[in-house]
C-alpha cells in the first residue's frame, strides 16, 4: 500500500512509519522537519499549525490511506489535533482518498493557549459523566499530587 503518515517524527508517528516500512508499504511522511525521518521514508514538509491546503492535497493525493499521529509536542502545539485533522480530511475529500487512521496521545480537554486564550469550559464531546463527575475528580487528584512539583518556566 501507499501510505502517508502525518507527524511521522514523533513517538507514535515513528512507530507507525517503522511498522509500515517493515510490512513493505511505500511511506510518505508529512512532517515539519523532513531531515529527522528514518531511512526509506520520503518526506514532505507540512506545517499543520498553519495548513496550506494545496501542499496537504498534493501530499495526500495518490495514496491508499492516511495515518495521522498528530498531537502537541509542547504547550505551543496544544490544540493542533482537531484543526490539523480537519485540514487532512479536507485534503482527503478533495483528492478522493477514503481511508484514515488517527492515533494520538493528545489530551482531549480544553486548555488556554495563546491563539485561543478563552477556550470553552468543557470539551464538546464530553458526556454528562465526563463533564460533571470524572473531569472534576481527575482535576482534584492531579492538583493534590502535583502541588509540590517544581514549576519550570520557559525563558
Amino acid at each position: 500500500m501507499k501510505l502517508v503518515i502525518f507527524a511521522a517524527t514523533g513517538g507514535i508517528g515513528r512507530a507507525l512509519a517503522d511498522q509500515a516500512l517493515a510490512a513493505g508499504h511505500e511511506v510518505t511522511a508529512a512532517v515539519r522537519n523532513p531531515t529527522a525521518l528514518p531511512r526509506g521514508v520520503r518526506g514532505v514538509q507540512v506545517d499543520l499549525s498553519a495548513p496550506d491546503p494545496a501542499v496537504i492535497e498534493s501530499t495526500v493525493a495518490g495514496n491508499d490511506a492516511v495515518l495521522s499521529a498528530l498531537g502537541p509536542r509542547s504547550r505551543v502545539d496544544i490544540g493542533i489535533a482537531a484543526p490539523g485533522t480537519r485540514a487532512i480530511i479536507s485534503a482527503m475529500r478533495a483528492t478522493g482518498v477514503r481511508r484514515i487512521v488517527v492515533v494520538s496521545a493528545a489530551p482531549t480537554s480544553t486548555v488556554a493557549v495563546s491563539r485561543r486564550p478563552n477556550p470553552p469550559r468543557h470539551d464538546a464531546g464530553d458526556g454528562f459523566m465526563m463533564r460533571h463527575v470524572l473531569n472534576p475528580m481527575i482535576r482534584r487528584i492531579l492538583r493534590a499530587h502535583t502541588s509540590t512539583w517544581p514549576r519550570w518556566r520557559r525563558t
